[in-house]
């Protein structure tokens, strides 16, 4: 951190603007992401990712090496130097709401609720959570087995991922179910991306030890400001009960509005 510190007040604009990753375990990381990103860190790196994320993340900034590391020499006060894509933004990454939390991949449920926590920390930020969960996931682990389960919800995952905005994220919440956080705040917004997802995984054709496995996924979704102006756990409760709603009922399908119903509760008989 002290090293981060010193970078980004060195006198030379090459070093202020070296892109600089953090390290370390996800419990870790979720303890000094908040000053981290005050400073300007440009990342994070979790420990246990894969080299094929890592290359991704890095990937933006081989271009940045192309391209002279210096500022020309002469340039007018009244314009400011403009930022190759590798630089980090000038605007402090806390009040970019996620952002970097993003570029740490799929993200574990200590990240994803630590990013849910800054994202609506203050009273005016507006955003929606969306709740995906696979429709019986319970006998999707009987019957491929709990490893082979948790790929398949880790792939459609990552399909969701990269249809995710730059400031969006997405990470674990349990077992056969993510969170997605974004700064699109309409919930009309929020079915209709819900929908095409859940269309596009029942339509798809999955294969676990050579037979076929019919999937469907439901999803809820919750607003600030449309469901008021809440917390951030607040919207992730309200956001599960409606996936859970959305479930009870039959599953494949998205609930946006309402009070939502828990699993257990939907499922008891009527006078019980």
């Amino acid at each position: 951190m002290d090293l981060l510190d010193r970078l980004r007040h060195n006198r030379l604009q090459r070093l202020r603007r070296i892109p600089f990753y953090l390290v370390g375990s996800e419990n870790r990381i979720a303890e000094i992401a908040g000053e981290a990103e005050k400073i300007g860190v440009t990342g994070f790196i979790l420990d246990g990712m894969g080299k094929s994320e890592i290359l991704a993340m890095l990937q933006p900034h081989k271009a940045g090496l192309q391209a002279p590391l210096d500022p020309p020499r002469k340039q007018p006060a009244s314009t400011p130097a403009s930022v190759p894509a590798s630089a980090p933004a000038s605007t402090p990454a806390a009040t970019r709401g996620g952002a970097n939390f993003r570029d740490a991949g799929l993200l574990s449920r200590t990240l994803l609720e630590a990013g849910i926590e800054r994202t609506f920390s203050g009273q005016g930020g507006h955003g929606a959570i969306l709740l995906f969960g696979v429709d019986a996931y319970g006998a999707l682990e009987d019957g491929v087995g709990k490893a082979a389960a948790s790929r398949i919800a880790e792939k459609i995952a990552r399909l969701i991922q990269g249809k995710l905005g730059g400031s969006d994220f997405i990470g674990h919440y349990r077992p056969g179910c993510f969170a997605i956080v974004t700064r699109s705040s309409r919930l009309e917004q929020c079915a209709a991306f819900a929908g095409r997802v859940i269309k596009s995984v029942a339509a798809a054709r999955i294969a676990v030890q050579g037979r076929q496995v019919s999937l469907s996924i439901s999803s809820g979704a919750a607003s600030r400001p449309e469901d008021g102006n809440v917390s951030g756990e607040a919207l992730l409760g309200l956001a599960l009960a409606r996936m859970e709603q959305a479930m009870a009922e039959g599953g494949g399908r998205v609930v946006v509005h309402g009070e939502g119903e828990a699993l257990g509760k939907a499922r008891q008989p009527r006078g019980s």
